[in-house]
């Protein structure tokens, strides 16, 4: 399904791309009013809208400084091999030092070379349009869609700047084990760094140190440890409404439901406290909070220690609701089994 989503999406998205475009420009432009390396970029945006490479900024930034460069050697240089080989190179240099790479801006750059008259003619102009409005339509198109279909564009990576207390002290996962910056410190000393924002590949990391955790800990799976009577909240449920049905009901966060009843998120009341209107589906907590019913518990450990998660909800594999585990859930399932595990061990004489 997603694969015909991102396809129909980038296609809409080319669509009235060029559209526009062709609509703002003069009749008797001869300029293209989609060039072909939106292409490209529509591939980034609609079927990898995680990649860093997709970021809004990369797409902005990388296709404009292409094209600024592929104009600048199409000035100095008439031969267009010329031209596109030292207008590509330099944009490919410009858009690692500017953190901004975007593959199709090598592409703009040598477009820009192989434009003929036209191009030549208008100058530093052709960054802005057609450019620079094809990439912005682009973007604007692919945040509507990704965003309506569920998938978080831009992408960022939850951690817990927003919500933890403000203080000097780190996380608690951060405290206890490597922090964000120590995983971008190693990353700038790589000679080839791959292509992963240090916040991602932070979390990605103590995914790996939880699943562990969990091996060489056995605990019960998370069906066994969730709570069952759980109160929930819809979509598109007012804020208002769900904090006073947070307080009526004594509870700091609701599993959210859409209009099938299938789980899509998590509203802690922490976050939709700072909002004072809106739809529940703004504010809530998506992703990493979902978790299957056959995970082991010991898992969760670095998800409940982020300082963003406090519950983690609990689903079935058509999607349903099965039950939330909070963080007092998992300390006491860790406090059995330690328990259990000392019963068992050896005297030692």
């Amino acid at each position: 399904m997603y694969p015909a989503r991102s396809a129909i999406g980038a296609g809409i998205a080319l669509a009235l791309t060029g559209l526009f475009t062709a609509w703002l420009l003069p009749e008797a432009s001869a300029l293209p009013f989609l060039v072909a390396p939106m292409g490209a970029s529509a591939v980034l945006d609609f079927a990898l809208p995680a990649a860093p490479l997709a970021q809004p900024r990369a797409v902005l930034l990388g296709n404009f400084v292409s094209a600024l460069f592929g104009v600048a050697a199409v000035q100095l240089f008439p031969d267009p091999l010329v031209a596109g080989s030292l207008g590509a190179g330099a944009a490919i240099l410009a858009m690692q030092l500017l953190r901004c790479t975007h593959p199709p801006g090598g592409a703009v750059a040598l477009f820009t070379a192989f434009g003929g008259d036209a191009v030549r003619e208008a100058g530093f102009a052709f960054a802005l349009l057609p450019v620079g409005l094809n990439s912005l339509l682009l973007v604007g198109l692919g945040i509507a869609f990704n965003n309506l279909a569920g998938s978080r564009y831009p992408h960022r990576a939850e951690n817990a700047s927003t919500a933890a207390p403000r203080t000097n002290d780190q996380p608690a996962a951060e405290r206890t084990s490597f922090s964000d910056s120590d995983v971008e410190a190693v990353l700038d000393r790589l000679e080839d760094r791959p292509d992963i924002e240090a916040e991602d590949l932070a979390n990605l990391l103590r995914a790996v140190e939880a699943e562990a955790f969990a091996r060489r800990n056995p605990l019960p799976l998370c069906f066994d440890i969730m709570s069952r009577d759980v109160i929930t909240c819809h979509a598109s449920d007012e804020i208002s409404t769900t904090l006073a049905l947070m307080d009526d009901r004594r509870v700091s966060a609701l599993p959210v439901l859409d209009e099938q009843e299938h789980v899509v998120g998590l509203a802690p009341r922490h976050i939709l406290a700072r909002a004072s209107q809106g739809a529940v589906r703004e504010f809530m907590l998506s992703g990493a909070c979902l978790v299957a019913i056959d995970r082991p518990a010991a898992s969760l450990m670095s998800l409940l220690s982020d300082g963003v998660h406090h519950h983690a909800v609990v689903v079935w594999r058509n999607g349903m609701l099965a039950g939330l585990i909070t963080q007092t859930d998992l300390l006491a399932s860790i406090w059995h089994a330690s328990e259990a595990n000392c019963e068992r061990a050896p005297e030692i004489e």
